[in-house]
């Protein structure tokens, strides 16, 4: 009988450090100073594992695949499909080393196209002297140069490129070139004169004179509270959103650049399209007074104006994450 009980506390003593043993590894953990134990999940283990190992990715690397994330997360959310696709005369071709550029005017591409003239040459024309000939070289682009096939695989298989640029900055960057510096100012001045309508009509106008033309010198209120309408007359190339022209929701570009970075991009570019020996071509890095610029202009423009380009431009803000309200803040402030 003796014997029967020993044996019988013998194996629930067993059984219940079984148990224990069981419960101890199922919830291992770290004992505090006080003796408690706190219980590490497989979630936290992980997330702190992942906070342990050194990012050693570029800061340019950094900012690629944020803006590729932002990108995706945008398209996921916004339904994209009835925009038009970008036509093909757009895309220029670089053979040699397999690029597809989407070019957007008052980005940098100007720049960006002395850059795929070099390489496809294998030169080193400046991109003042590019500025000259820039209509007369003959970049393949898509729309002239191949068939239906040839288009879908250069789409499937080369680099595609996207800049793209701060709205605002862009906006002030258009109008000074086609309003006031460039050349065919004369030409932008008489063919928008309408926008002239958007101001009262007791504001100063500059008269500017020129062989047979009299036109008047369009304002920058008049050119953003035009650009902030629908007007298709008022419409140009240079002031239209990057996410029309291009449609990153429905093309998949490999790689995104902004004009603020451009000399910060543009090596991680070569590299992840394969293009070595040539750093001869990549852009210089330079003080930008873009910021500082736009920042002073547009203080003369009223906050309902202003409102309407945020509007407008909605979808470039958040697709290649820019912020309005951030800049309303840094005119405030200043």
């Amino acid at each position: 009988m003796r014997v029967s009980v020993i044996l019988h506390w013998l194996i629930g003593g067993l059984f219940l450090g079984a148990v224990l043993y069981m419960y101890m590894c199922l919830n291992l953990g770290k004992t505090t100073g006080k003796g408690k134990v706190s219980v590490t999940t497989k979630s936290t283990n992980y997330t702190r594992l992942s906070q342990d190992i050194p990012d050693n990715r570029s800061l340019a690397e950094k900012r690629q695949s944020e803006r590729m994330a932002l990108i995706t997360e945008y398209c996921r959310k916004h339904d994209r499909r009835n925009i038009t696709f970008p036509t093909l005369r757009r895309f220029v071709v670089n053979e040699r080393h397999k690029l597809l550029y989407c070019q957007v005017f008052k980005t940098g591409s100007t720049t960006t196209l002395t850059i795929l003239h070099n390489l496809e040459h294998r030169r080193k024309k400046s991109t003042f002297g590019m500025r000259k000939s820039l209509d007369k070289l003959p970049f393949k682009r898509l729309k002239f140069n191949y068939t239906k096939e040839e288009v879908r695989l250069r789409f499937e298989k080369y680099t595609k490129l996207l800049i793209v640029r701060h709205p605002l900055e862009r906006l002030v960057s258009a109008w000074k070139d086609k309003f006031v510096e460039a050349p065919s100012r004369f030409w932008y001045r008489k063919h928008y004169q309408s926008m002239m309508e958007t101001l009262n009509t007791d504001t100063d106008m500059l008269q500017v004179s020129t062989e047979n033309i009299t036109s008047q010198l369009v304002p920058f209120q008049a050119f953003i509270k035009a650009v902030g309408t629908n007007r298709t007359d008022w419409q140009d190339l240079h002031w239209e959103l990057i996410s029309n022209l291009c449609t990153p929701c429905q093309i998949h570009y490999d790689f995104i650049a902004h004009t603020e970075t451009l000399s910060d991009d543009f090596p991680l570019f070569f590299k992840k399209a394969n293009i070595f020996g040539r750093d001869d071509l990549l852009p210089k890095t330079r003080e930008r007074a873009g910021k500082r610029l736009f920042l002073d202009v547009y203080r003369q423009i009223p906050l309902e104006d202003l409102h309407r380009i945020k509007l407008k431009f909605t979808a470039d803000y958040d697709m290649f994450g820019y912020s309005f309200d951030e800049d309303i803040t840094d005119m405030l402030d200043r």
